[in-house]
């Protein structure tokens, strides 16, 4: 998912428990920890500006890898919970004395960070983006698709959360007395905190399984309209913003179909958006580029679920393969960022790169998606 929900999911956890025994800083740090691992963006910038050349599709390769792996998160863990120990104990003897700089034992600080570390594949695995929890044993992806990188309703829900366990710290700091009576690092409502961001957490989990199951029914829903057709290989993508707008995705021996499943739409399946596309015919220009590095290297990133088209384009061979889990619209079957490859009579290859769509057009299918978001 997106940075900010991953730091605010990290907050969340501190609040299990940790909040209450370690201090305020705790949700702090378990917010930083749970945004670490999306470091890895930095790495093929890096690359470039050391000359190495990391190719058009690299960011593809390095981000949601080692870092994201539930293998390594222990490991990622363990240099924070120590600096971050290091740092307390620095501030506690400023203002306490050292004699008395000691705090909470590092092994809870660790599982603090170890928790909110743990909660960014696990995220990611929920989206249709895909993560590699199980670097470097393999680099498969994993994707569930119960929730889209953006959602307008579960990041809301832990901003809800930490609202809550603010208010109920303010409220008892008040029904104490003054605050400057209160310890800087103590929580002045525990009890509360603890079952307010239980809830909280249990309902973001809930979520997240009520968009697994409405993955399903998607599916399930527009089943009827590829019935007649065989070799039916099916997969749902929740549009971004909502678990309650769906692309449908249908492989068929013959064609690929993109559906738009709203799930408070009442109408039957025939009316609803489908675009059904035909399959390519196989032939060399195609099969010479699923040759290529560049195009293991999308499907892989798009899970397999690649279209392929061609066409003769002044005087060349174009190839296009289309990632079918993204869109500009639910109904679409134009990737937004198609793979185009591009060979001259003689088989040399000309061109092999990622198209991105022009700024311009974004607004157009953030437009786009606001209307399907609201009409069923």
């Amino acid at each position: 998912m997106d940075t900010i929900t991953q730091g605010l999911l990290g907050a969340a956890t501190a609040q299990l428990g940790f909040r209450q025994r370690i201090g305020r800083d705790a949700t702090w740090v378990a917010a930083a920890a749970a945004v670490v691992p999306d470091l890895d963006i930095f790495i093929a910038p890096l690359l470039s500006l050391t000359g190495i050349e990391a190719g058009d599709l690299a960011q593809q390769r390095f981000h949601r890898g080692l870092t994201h792996s539930l293998l390594f998160a222990p490991v990622l863990s363990l240099p924070i919970a120590l600096l971050w120990r290091r740092l307390r104990r620095k501030a506690l003897a400023v203002g306490r004395g050292p004699g008395r700089a000691h705090g909470p034992p590092l092994r809870l600080l660790y599982a603090c960070v170890l928790l909110a570390v743990f909660t960014h594949p696990l995220l990611d695995w929920c989206t249709s983006y895909g993560t590699r929890l199980l670097e470097p044993l393999t680099d498969a992806r994993y994707a569930i698709d119960a929730a889209p990188i953006i959602d307008l309703i579960y990041t809301p829900l832990l901003v809800l959360t930490l609202l809550g366990c603010w208010l109920a710290r303010k409220v008892a700091r008040r029904r104490g007395g003054a605050e400057a009576d209160v310890p800087a690092r103590a929580d002045p409502a525990p009890r509360a905190t603890l079952a307010i961001g239980w809830v909280g957490f249990a309902i973001s989990v809930g979520y997240l399984a009520a968009g697994r199951l409405l993955h399903d029914r998607a599916i399930d829903r527009a089943a009827g309209l590829v019935a007649a057709e065989r070799g039916v290989r099916a997969d749902a993508y929740p549009a971004l913003g909502s678990i309650f707008l769906w692309r449908v995705v249908f492989e068929t021996d013959a064609a690929w179909h993109a559906v738009r499943v709203h799930q408070f739409s009442g109408a039957p399946p025939e009316a609803w958006r489908h675009t059904r596309v035909a399959k390519a015919a196989p032939n060399r220009w195609i099969e010479k580029a699923q040759a290529l590095e560049e195009y293991r290297t999308y499907r892989w990133f798009a899970g397999g679920r690649v279209r392929a088209e061609y066409e003769r384009m002044d005087g060349l061979h174009v190839v296009g393969f289309h990632d079918m889990r993204y869109s500009g619209s639910s109904d679409g079957v134009e990737s937004l960022w198609p793979l185009v490859v591009q060979f001259h009579d003689d088989g040399r290859v000309l061109l092999a790169e990622r198209r991105h769509p022009r700024r311009a057009r974004f607004g157009q299918y953030a437009a786009a998606l606001w209307h399907d978001l609201w009409d069923p």
